[in-house]
């Protein structure tokens, strides 16, 4: 099979022939991959794609925007909800059923997680 014709690198700046199929030579190869995981994000593939994302708008709607964790409903706290929570995680057997899933506000949920995480490592 011919060799790939060499094409200059699609980094700004870079005069550098290559025949990678990515656009980039050797030196920028890093530039690749983080373009392909930005392009992967904006593309919104993300866990679950569509459907998680209608499920998601689906639980904040219910829930009216409003973080429903266990701190901010037990102390009377209103702040906004940015994200969906598994009250059971997954990992844990929980699903992606309604009953199992609440609005939950950015800071709570990294509190949360970061509360399971140090009670499995125990």
């Amino acid at each position: 099979m011919p060799l790939r014709p060499q094409r200059p690198c699609r980094a700004q700046g870079c005069r550098s022939l290559h025949r990678n199929a990515n656009g980039y030579c050797d030196g920028h190869a890093d530039l690749a991959a983080e373009q392909a995981k930005a392009w992967a994000t904006r593309k919104g593939s993300g866990r679950g794609g569509r459907p998680w994302r209608r499920i998601r708008e689906r639980i904040l709607k219910r829930d009216q925007y409003l973080c429903r964790c266990d701190d901010c409903t037990g102390l009377g706290r209103i702040r906004e909800a940015h994200e969906v929570d598994h009250i059971l995680a997954l990992a844990h057997g929980g699903t992606d059923d309604d009953d199992n899933l609440r609005a939950i506000n950015r800071d709570c949920h990294k509190a949360k997680t970061q509360r399971e995480s140090k009670s499995i490592k125990k």
